[in-house]
């Protein structure tokens, strides 16, 4: 949630910028190079702990562990490889 609410954050100042400078005739490539990068200074600056709690959200959202096999699970994949391997010998002649 905090990534949600500082990546909102980030985006409002960065529309806010681009307009300011379009209202002051800059050009459009340059009104959104500055935007983007004020939105980073001042995001970064000014709400530091919103800043480390959205980084820990997204390293948490990375370092998710893959679900590991229970034992019930490796029980049914034995089960299914024993009855395939009957299967299979009844169908030899």
């Amino acid at each position: 949630m905090n990534l949600l609410k500082y990546t909102l954050l980030r985006f409002g100042i960065m529309v806010a910028v681009f307009m300011g400078c379009i209202w002051l005739n800059i050009a459009l490539v340059f009104s959104a190079i500055f935007a983007i990068l004020i939105a980073l200074a001042l995001c970064y600056l000014l709400f530091p702990t919103l800043h480390r709690k959205a980084g820990e959200d997204l390293a948490r959202f990375f370092s998710r562990k893959k679900k590991r096999p229970t034992e019930e699970d490796l029980n049914r994949d034995i089960e299914d490889s024993y009855v395939d391997s009957l299967q299979e010998n009844q169908r030899l002649p």
